[in-house]
């Protein structure tokens, strides 16, 4: 049996005070504020908490659509629930699929879908969209990623 955690923050009735003082927020900067904030690098966020949480954005739409298509497709051996804010909106809603200990950053619909269709349905991890890995309970907790490659430097000229 899988559990799957979306984040859902902001999403409906979740956490509805918290609602009122975002949209307020988010309303009260200019355009050139919310475009800083949205775009600050991750570092300058210690705790991933930047921007509009996932329920704002993706985890919603991610939600409805893992409940329908795994209802759909007859998989029963996978809960889907919504999940408090964890703090890493700064990546992109995040997704954790437990026991597997997998968090994923989605930045896009096509993302949670190949999700749904590769590891919730298919069994197989999506290696490229994992943003952290939890380790068993063996003391050694929670794992980054490896470190991407450095994008190849471009020449000038010929």
């Amino acid at each position: 049996m899988r559990h799957v955690f979306v984040c859902t923050t902001e999403y409906g009735d979740h956490w509805t005070k918290t609602i009122a003082k975002k949209a307020a927020q988010v309303a009260a900067m200019s355009p050139e504020d919310r475009a800083r904030l949205l775009n600050a690098p991750a570092e300058d966020h210690a705790d991933g908490h930047r921007g509009l949480h996932c329920g704002l954005t993706l985890g919603g739409g991610i939600y409805e659509m893992f409940q329908q298509r795994l209802q759909a497709a007859g998989v029963d051996d996978v809960v889907v629930s919504p999940n408090a804010c964890i703090a890493q909106h700064a990546y992109g809603c995040v997704v954790m699929v437990y026991p597997d200990g997998i968090w994923y950053r989605i930045r896009e619909m096509a993302d949670a879908q190949k999700i749904l269709e590769q590891h919730l349905i298919g069994g197989k991890p999506v290696m490229e969209l994992i943003h952290r890995r939890v380790n068993p309970p063996n003391g050694k907790g929670v794992q980054p990623p490896p470190a991407r490659p450095a994008p190849a430097a471009t020449t000038g000229g010929n």
